[in-house]
């Protein structure tokens, strides 16, 4: 306290110490102490525990070392003379130079520049063909690409498997967008590695060094829109710009494609093919080359681009100075498949036929033995004594069982009309005062609409007037489409019968929706593909396990013997294009429902419309498909509304019956151009899964107009045009495009009009409308071959 002052205490709260008592009973202790766990004094705690500035730079020295130690090792399976080819493409994207030019001007002028006139060293490129390079300067070996760039594929092939893509960018031509930007579009959603950018003709165009400096400039900014990372185009008629490009090619380490390099993969040096002699006709495709990805195991399938798949006979890994038909047999290694080989199956086995007095029903299942993957093929069915009885539920006149079974509980218990086992008898009431206009009645808890004293009964106009009144309302309609799924029903035509597929749902979110359910327009196979109930485990388990299973490393030189027919040497030439062989992860062969993302290319005008037939293509695949779009939401219960067209700037899901991917591929789709042999760009994506449960529901709105209003209770009429339908469709829910909620009280007359409960006050410009919806089937695809 201060001399002569005054003090105040910091609080008024008197905190008092809490009684100590030297012995507790039993009972304090016990509820003390309850529910607690004693903390063990093992790894958990020193996983957790804190670092001091010290052991965290420590940690961070010891993760960069470790980092630099892999690039390392890495960069030395390229170098040497007796490295790993580096994959080099040659790209053209004008038609005014060309692929075979910039190729002599990386790859023949550094003998001019070194003084070396053996003319065995100068290589002879053809347009196409695939080269091997030596560059003894830089002690490196380069696989040389030039691809047919008539042909839109065999460009896009050629760049997948590619360390480097070379880019000629002319000077005296500006890139189209209908070839070089398009081409360009599909390789970065393709997914691509390291690219460069030269100009072939900056000097002959431009003798001027000013114009070059403004034209390098401009091109360098077109570039660098595609490639912001690339920073520089190299000028290939300055000797020491053509000198660092080739330098960068051999020393710089290329970039790694995801979805190529987490899976075994080699581009064939040579191939043959080999008859055999039990099996004439059949034979073994015998194909040499350097393993590249993750490696090789004898027992997984092999995929050739726009051929098959295929089994493996025998990998044989050759020693690294052997030659070809130079074999040394003590250091050939052989790996042949065992007992647990995969087969070229592409669904599960046939289904167990069980006995037709069993009527059990299908049980759900989420427990997989084989890492989520039911693989079994057989219908799981409950036991006799699990069956429990099915509770009675209140229906709509004429509905049967299974229909039912789609009808909202809190609908039904609204909903008049309805019908019982023990209730099956119509009453029906004739009313002096309605000229003879018969209303059907039946019990419920609402009570009878009530009109205003100046309201008017309802009364049928002659059926000249209904259509010309019809007529008009639906061309002012067309002008002001507000519901994109909006059907219409003929005056002459039955709702009940056009719309017997489909069902009334209160809310596609939270419907209980039966994925196997048995439905006429299901697929033949569904119950023989591929189910995979965790998708993103299963992936995450089965690339670990093909890296532990790998028999073959990245690197070694190879011999692969497949088991195929000889048709493939027949239409392909190792010789002028890249011949590549892709390993299929475990299951990878195998039919399932897949799931692409979609998004439309900006330049493609055209729409697409759901189930077109397009050319989708996937990791090492390329499928013909006829997806089923549908919207990218996430409902809880997995039931999604079909798309019936793709939509510029939103990203849709595009479902199809195709083999499985274990990778999160980039996607692009194609469609036939009206030029003959010609593919269209028209759009790009992601593989997302493989989800069996995913339910797509096609909607179709009915629309009504209303004719009268008093308060809650509305006339409505033109959304049906007969009381059978109306009765039909009674138990589905309502609503209006000012979003009011009602339901179908009863039906009025016999040209479709009825009353409506709201629950708000709805206006003359008002829309009522009813969503039905109807599940839709994804389609099955069919493997592409040129």
């Amino acid at each position: 306290m201060a001399k002569g002052g005054h003090s105040h205490r910091s609080t008024l709260k008197n905190d008092h110490k809490p009684f100590k008592s030297k012995h507790a009973t039993k009972g304090q202790l016990k509820n003390l102490y309850k529910g607690k766990v004693e903390k063990s004094n093992g790894s958990s705690t020193n996983a957790t525990k804190s670092l001091n500035k010290l052991e965290r730079k420590n940690l961070a020295k010891q993760l960069k070392e470790n980092k630099i130690l892999e690039s390392k090792l890495a960069r030395k399976l390229f170098e040497g003379s007796s490295g790993i080819e580096k994959v080099v493409t040659i790209i053209a994207l004008t038609n005014d130079i060309s692929p075979v030019d910039i190729a002599n001007k990386l790859f023949n002028s550094i003998n001019e520049v070194e003084g070396i006139e053996d003319k065995k060293n100068i290589i002879d490129f053809q347009y196409p063909s695939v080269n091997n390079v030596n560059v003894g300067r830089f002690k490196s070996n380069i696989k040389v690409i030039i691809p047919d760039q008539d042909n839109y594929l065999k460009v896009l092939d050629a760049a997948k498997v590619s360390d480097f893509i070379v880019f000629g960018i002319s000077a005296a031509k500006e890139v189209e967008k209908e070839y070089g930007e398009q081409l360009l579009r599909s390789l970065i959603a393709q997914g691509i590695s390291s690219v460069i950018g030269v100009l072939p003709n900056v000097v002959s165009s431009y003798p001027k060094r000013n114009l070059q400096l403004d034209i390098r400039q401009s091109l360098q900014s077109f570039f660098t829109h595609f490639f912001p990372n690339d920073e520089k185009l190299f000028a290939l008629e300055a000797e020491s710009e053509n000198l660092n490009c080739l330098r960068t090619i051999c020393q710089k380490f290329p970039k790694s494609i995801t979805w190529r390099d987490s899976r075994g993969w080699l581009i064939a040096d040579h191939a043959t093919w080999v008859e055999s002699e039990s099996e004439p006709g059949n034979g073994e495709l015998i194909v040499e080359g350097t393993a590249r990805g993750t490696g090789f195991n004898a027992n997984r399938l092999v995929h050739i681009p726009g051929y098959g798949d295929f089994q493996i006979n025998k990998i044989e890994q050759l020693p690294k100075s052997s030659r070809r038909g130079v074999d040394i047999d003590i250091d050939i290694k052989s790996y042949v498949p065992d007992e647990s080989q995969e087969s070229l199956e592409e669904l599960n086995p046939e289904e167990i036929e069980m006995e037709e007095d069993n009527e059990d029903i299908y049980n759900d299942y989420d427990n997989d033995d084989d890492f989520g993957i039911r693989m079994d093929g057989k219908t799981y069915f409950d036991d006799e004594g699990s069956k429990k009885p099915l509770k009675t539920k209140r229906l709509p006149r004429g509905t049967s069982e299974y229909q039912g079974r789609w009808f909202v509980d809190d609908v039904l218990e609204n909903a008049s009309d309805l019908e019982s086992e023990e209730e099956e008898e119509d009453i029906q009431i004739e009313d002096e005062d309605n000229n003879g206009v018969r209303f059907a009645e039946t019990n419920t808890e609402y009570a009878p609409t009530e009109f205003g004293e100046d309201s008017e009964m309802h009364v049928d106009l002659p059926p000249e007037e209904e259509e010309k009144q019809l007529r008009k309302f639906r061309e002012l309609a067309k002008a002001d489409l507000e519901f994109p799924d909006e059907i219409e029903i003929h005056p002459h035509e039955s709702a009940k019968e056009r719309l017997s597929s489909f069902r009334g749902i209160k809310s596609l979110a939270n419907c209980d929706w039966d994925y196997d359910e048995e439905h006429i327009e299901r697929p033949s196979i569904w119950n023989r593909l591929l189910r995979i109930s965790n998708y993103k485990a299963t992936r995450n388990r089965i690339n670990k396990e093909h890296i532990k299973n790998t028999q073959i490393t990245l690197g070694n030189k190879i011999r692969i013997h497949i088991k195929c027919p000889n048709l493939i040497l027949e239409k392909f030439n190792p010789q002028r294009e890249p011949f590549p062989i892709y390993e299929l992860l475990q299951h990878e062969h195998q039919l399932s429902v897949c799931n692409f993302s979609f998004e439309n290319w900006e330049d493609y005008e055209e729409p697409i419309q759901s189930r077109d037939t397009m050319i989708v293509q996937y990791g090492p695949r390329r499928q013909v498909i006829r997806p089923t779009f549908n919207q990218n939401s996430n409902n809880p219960n997995n039931v999604h509304k079909f798309e019936n067209f793709t939509h510029p700037g939103l990203s849709t899901i595009a479902t199809a019956i195709a083999p499985v991917l274990f990778n999160n591929a980039p996607v692009i789709y194609f469609k036939p151009s009206e030029t003959e042999g010609a593919l269209e760009f028209i759009g790009q994506g992601t593989f997302l899964n493989c989800d069996h449960t995913r339910v797509m529901a096609q909607r179709s709105v009915l629309t009504g107009h209303p004719v009268k209003i008093h308060k809650r209770v509305v006339t409505v009429r033109y959304m049906f045009f007969n009381a059978e339908d109306i009765n039909w469709f009674k138990a589905v829910p309502l609503f209006t495009k000012s979003g009011r909620t009602g339901f179908i009280k009863e039906s009025l007359g016999t040209h479709g009009y009825f009353k409506a409960n709201f629950d708000g006050k709805l206006t003359s410009q008002d829309t009522v409308a009813m969503s039905l919806y109807k599940r839709v089937w994804p389609e099955i695809s069919n493997s592409w071959t040129d």
